[in-house]
């Protein structure tokens, strides 16, 4: 087992057994994905193809800081 991983078990270990099993669920359902085969339609390639070629900026920087002083108040 990875280094890490076993840091993250021996911590998951000291849980309560709720919180254990919360844990267990969230890992299950990250295993089960099958994040490795995703498959595009082709509207959606299209939409990913637009998206790159279009070389203006979604936002200005101005509004970029703008947004998060809203958000960091």
């Amino acid at each position: 087992m990875n280094k890490r991983l076993d840091e993250a078990m021996a911590r998951v270990k000291e849980l309560p057994d709720e919180q254990q099993g919360e844990v267990a669920e969230v890992l299950f359902d990250f295993l089960e994905q099958d994040t490795l085969n995703i498959q595009l339609t082709s509207e959606q390639v299209a939409e990913v193809e637009r998206s790159l070629a279009d070389s203006e900026p979604y936002a200005s920087e101005a509004e970029v800081k703008a947004v998060f002083q809203r958000l960091t108040k």
